[in-house]
C-alpha cells in the first residue's frame, strides 16, 4: 500500500511524493511533508499502509542492486518532483531532484545550455548526484558535482535546509558524491555552453580485440582533456566511441592517428564533424554511428531522451502505481521506456599509480573471449584523468585514470548463470590484488569482495562518517552500504 501525499512549492508548480511506507512510522514521513514542503494538513491524503516496523529511508533508485525497494525500508519517490527552470541568461539552473536526466538535457537544449551529465536518460539527478556524476565531458569540466551552488535537503527532522559553500559547507560538501544525508529535493547549479564538436566510432573484429584494448589504454587518457572517450569490450568485438568537445574532423584525426588503432587491419572507423550536442550524446546510446543534420539527431535523441517521470520499462505481472506520464517535450513524441536487465556488475577504477598491464588486458580479452554469447558479456572502459580538481566527496577525482565496468547478464539457465558468476569471481580475484579496490558508488555492488566503504569513498570515509553523525545521527537514510553516524567495519576514525 501506498502513503501518498502532494506538495507544490509555487502557485504554479505542484509535484506529488509518492512515498511506501509501514504505518508505525509514516507519521515521520508525514511531519517532514507538512513541515518541510507542505506547510498545511494533507492527512486527509494518507493511506496507511502495514503495522511492521521499517529500518531506513530512501529516494533514489540504486543501479543495478534495487536497494531503494528493500524489504522494511520506507521508500520516497521523487521522480515527479522534476521541474527544470534556467536563469534569464541560462548560466543557471534549478532542477527538481526527481528530474531524470533525459528530461534535464531536452528543456535546456533549446536554450543553448547544458549540464555535463551522463549518458543514460532513465538516471535520477538525486541519486547521480550522490556518487558524483561522471559524464562524458569530465576530462575538462569535471564531475557534475562540481557545477553545484546549492542543494535543498530534507533532513531527518523535517526541516529544509538549503546547503552550499557558504551554508552548512560540510553537508554541501557531503551530498556531492558522499552518499545519503538526507532528501535532497533541489538543486542548483552553473549550466554549461558544450560547442559544436567532432565524434569518432571504431569497430574491431574479434580477432584484434586484445590489440585495440591495449592501444586505446595506452593512449586515450593521456590526450587533450577535451577528448572523452569509451571502449566497449564485448566477447566477438571491440568498439571505440570519442566526442573532442569545440574540434574539428582534422584535428580529431590528427590524435586518433596517433593511437594506432587505425593501424589494426579490418578496423572500421568513422570520423564526422559539425556535431550538435545531441548528435554527440546519440552516439553512447548507439543510436548512430556518425552526425547527421541537427533536425534528424533531434528526432533520433527524443527516442530515448524524451522521457516520463517513470523512465522505466513496466514490470510484468507486477501492478504499477503511475500518473503523468507526460514526456518532457509534450509536443514531442515519447522516448521509448528504458528496458529493465538482470545483471552481474564489478566496478574498478584503474588508478594512475596503479595502471593496467599488458597482462591484465590479455587476461581479460582471453577469459572475455571464451564465454557464450547468452551472457552478454560487456566491459565499458572510460577514460577519466579529469583535468578539473575536485571539490566535492567524490574521492578519485584526482587519481582515476579509467573506470572499468564488467557485466554479464543472469540466466535463468542455471549453468549460464555459474559459468557467469564464476566468470565475475575469477576476474575479480585476478584484479583486485594488481590494481586495487577503488569503485564508483553509483554502481553498487552487493557482493563486493573488499570494503565496500573505502573502495567507495576512500579516504574521505572518517570525515564524512562526522557529517552523518552531525546531521542523520539515526541513521534514517541508509541502504547497506551507506556510511552511518559511526565509523564502519575495518574503519578506524580518530574523534573529530
Amino acid at each position: 500500500m501506498l502513503l501518498i501525499a502532494s506538495f507544490g512549492i509555487s502557485a504554479l508548480l505542484f509535484f506529488p511524493l509518492i512515498a511506501a511506507a509501514p504505518s508505525k512510522r509514516a507519521t515521520a514521513l508525514v511531519t517532514c511533508a507538512r513541515e518541510a514542503l507542505l506547510k498545511e494538513n494533507v492527512d486527509q491524503r494518507i493511506i496507511m499502509p502495514s503495522e511492521a516496523e521499517y529500518k531506513a529511508a530512501s529516494s533514489g533508485a540504486i543501479l543495478f542492486e534495487n536497494w531503494s525497494a528493500l524489504t522494511g525500508t520506507l521508500v520516497v519517490d521523487v521522480s515527479h518532483i522534476d521541474y527544470v527552470k534556467a536563469s534569464t541568461n541560462a548560466t543557471t539552473v534549478t532542477i527538481g531532484a526527481g528530474a531524470r536526466l533525459g528530461t534535464i538535457y531536452s528543456l535546456l537544449s533549446p536554450t543553448g545550455r547544458t549540464v555535463n551529465g551522463g549518458i543514460c536518460p532513465s538516471v535520477g539527478l538525486g541519486g547521480y548526484l550522490g556518487a558524483g556524476g561522471y559524464n562524458m565531458q569530465m576530462r575538462y569540466l569535471g564531475m557534475i558535482v562540481d557545477h553545484i551552488t546549492s542543494v535543498r535537503v530534507v533532513l531527518a527532522d523535517g526541516s529544509l535546509i538549503t546547503v552550499s559553500s557558504t551554508a552548512h559547507p560540510d553537508l554541501f560538501y557531503a551530498v556531492r558524491g558522499g552518499g545519503l544525508y538526507g532528501f535532497v529535493v533541489e538543486v542548483t547549479m552553473n549550466t554549461v555552453s558544450i560547442p559544436r564538436s567532432a565524434m569518432v566510432w571504431m569497430n574491431f573484429t574479434r580477432d584484434s580485440t586484445q590489440e585495440a584494448t591495449q592501444k586505446y589504454l595506452d593512449w586515450a587518457s593521456k590526450q587533450d582533456p577535451r577528448f572523452n572517450s569509451q571502449l566497449n569490450l564485448h566477447s566477438d568485438y571491440a568498439g571505440v566511441l570519442g566526442w573532442y568537445v569545440g574540434k574539428t574532423v582534422r584535428e580529431l584525426t590528427d590524435i586518433v592517428t596517433t593511437s594506432g588503432l587505425m593501424d589494426i587491419p579490418g578496423a572500421q572507423i568513422k570520423i564526422t564533424g559539425n556535431c550538435s550536442t545531441e548528435n554527440s550524446r546519440n552516439f553512447w546510446l548507439y543510436t548512430q554511428t556518425e552526425c547527421t543534420d541537427d533536425t534528424t539527431a533531434h528526432e533520433n535523441f527524443n527516442t530515448w531522451y524524451n522521457v516520463v517521470p517513470d523512465a522505466l520499462a513496466p514490470i510484468a505481472d507486477v501492478q504499477n502505481f503511475a500518473f503523468d506520464d507526460v514526456p518532457a517535450l509534450p509536443d514531442q513524441p515519447k522516448a521509448t521506456p528504458w528496458p529493465r536487465i538482470a545483471l552481474i556488475n564489478k566496478t574498478y577504477f584503474i588508478r594512475k599509480s596503479k595502471p593496467v598491464t599488458p597482462a591484465m588486458v590479455k587476461y581479460i580479452t582471453e577469459r572475455s573471449g571464451a564465454l557464450p554469447a547468452e551472457l552478454e558479456f560487456w566491459v565499458e572502459m572510460t577514460s577519466f584523468n579529469i583535468s578539473v580538481p575536485a571539490t566535492s566527496s567524490f574521492p578519485w577525482q584526482n587519481e582515476a585514470e579509467y573506470l572499468f565496468r564488467f557485466q554479464v547478464r543472469r540466466s535463468d539457465d542455471p549453468k549460464l548463470e555459474a559459468i557467469g558468476q564464476q566468470f565475475m569471481n575469477d576476474l575479480d580475484a585476478y584484479l583486485v590484488p594488481r590494481i586495487g579496490t577503488a569503485s564508483y558508488a553509483g554502481y553498487i555492488d552487493s557482493s563486493i569482495s573488499s570494503n565496500p566503504y573505502t573502495a567507495y569513498w576512500g579516504d574521505n570515509v572518517c570525515g564524512l562518517v562526522a557529517i552523518k553523525q552531525r546531521y542523520d545521527p539515526q541513521n534514517v537514510f541508509s541502504n547497506p552500504f551507506s556510511l552511518g553516524p559511526t565509523p564502519p567495519r575495518g574503519v578506524q576514525c580518530r574523534e573529530q
